[in-house]
Order: C-alpha cells, then sequence, then structure tokens
C-alpha cells in the first residue's frame, strides 16, 4: 500500500507543479529564483531524458506504459519488502505515470526546473516526476548495494530491502 500511496502522492505533486508552470509561463520563459543557480521556466521535451532523441514521443509513451507495468509487479511480489522498497518503487511508478500522462495529453512532457552555474554550465531541465524516478532508483541501488541483515532465527522470517 505505501507503493501505492506514494505513487499518487507524486502523480499528484507533478501534475499539479506542471499545470501551474503551464498557466504561468509562456513556452520558453524563465524566472530566476536563485540567480542563475536555480530557475523556473516553461520547457517541453518530446524525446527521452535530457532530450536525446526529440519527436520520439510516441515509443516513449509505449515504453513508459511499459515500464509502469513491471513496477506494477515487482510493487506485487515485493509487497513484503521494507518501507524504504515499497517507497522507492512508489517514486518510480508515479514518476514514469506523471510523464507518461504528460505524453498522452500534450505529446511531450512539461519540464520546468533548470539549474546552473552560468549560461554555458546548465543541467538539462527536468520536473517532479523526473525526481521522484532518480530518487526511487538511487534508494534502491543504495539497499542492493547494503549488506544483507542476517535471517531471523527467531521468527524464521526473511528480511526485505532496508527492513
Amino acid at each position: 500500500m505505501k507503493s501505492v500511496i506514494t505513487a499518487v502522492l507524486v502523480v499528484l505533486v507533478d501534475q499539479v507543479t506542471k499545470l501551474i508552470v503551464v498557466a504561468e509561463f509562456a513556452r520558453g520563459d524563465q524566472m530566476d529564483v536563485l540567480g542563475s543557480l536555480l530557475r523556473l521556466g516553461h520547457a517541453r521535451n518530446s524525446g527521452a531524458v535530457f532530450g536525446i532523441l526529440r519527436g520520439s514521443g510516441n515509443y516513449f509513451a509505449a515504453f513508459s506504459v511499459i515500464a509502469a507495468a513491471i513496477v506494477s509487479v515487482v510493487i506485487y511480489f515485493a509487497r513484503q519488502s521494507g518501507t524504504w522498497t515499497k517507497v522507492a518503487l512508489g517514486l518510480v511508478l508515479g514518476g514514469a505515470l506523471g510523464n507518461l500522462i504528460d505524453r498522452l495529453r500534450m505529446g511531450s512532457v512539461v519540464d520546468f526546473i533548470d539549474i546552473g552555474v552560468s549560461e554555458s554550465v546548465r543541467w538539462p531541465s527536468f520536473n517532479v516526476a523526473d525526481v521522484a524516478i532518480t530518487a526511487g532508483v538511487v534508494i534502491l541501488v543504495a539497499g542492493c548495494l547494503r549488506p544483507a541483515k542476517p535471517k531471523c532465527s527467531s521468527c524464521g522470517g526473511q528480511p526485505g530491502l532496508f527492513s
């Protein structure tokens, strides 16, 4: 249930922030929040992460559906896992669904967070869904790198990731 709640929260925050951006900014407009370090604006991405393969939105929409289905199956089988695993999977699922909604509604993903130190040194624009996917993957990888706890001898249960 934690995975589903996390995914729903990610989709809600992602979609609400994107609605605000689309309502408040014309495409290409930006506003400095912390000088050139952090800007908010309205960008569109019809490709993959960081804007690669622009114009391939239909392929990425199909990929997002498949990825969401796979993560949903993993969530089902991981229902006995630890809280961190459930939250991480929910972050990945919510992020995939948030960007999928954009692709289905508008044919591209709304990006609005722009980070950099100068005009020439900038990270590609991103959104809440991208942050959720990245955070979920980092949590899952960290859990895989963490040494496993020994099996509980008193109850016979097996520990889950981060349990």
